[in-house]
């Protein structure tokens, strides 16, 4: 869970709850300053070598097996 405050300005740290609402800092002090909660940046996936396809097996001859 990421930080940011209201301006936009993303924030590290520690953070604490009073009621409803989350502040800057370990404990509550002037210098706090309300943040709002934003969803963490989705990792890249490195891409990957794409999948070669699978090459058909040759079909057999009619009689070379039993069940034909």
């Amino acid at each position: 869970m990421a930080w940011n405050f209201l301006d936009g300005t993303k924030y590290e740290g520690d953070v604490h709850k009073l009621g409803a609402n989350t502040f800057s800092g370990a404990t509550r002090t002037p210098a706090s300053r309300r943040l709002i909660e934003v969803p963490d940046e989705p990792q890249r996936a490195t891409p990957s070598k794409p999948k070669m396809p699978r090459a058909k097996p040759e079909p057999k001859p009619k009689g070379a097996s039993a069940w034909d």
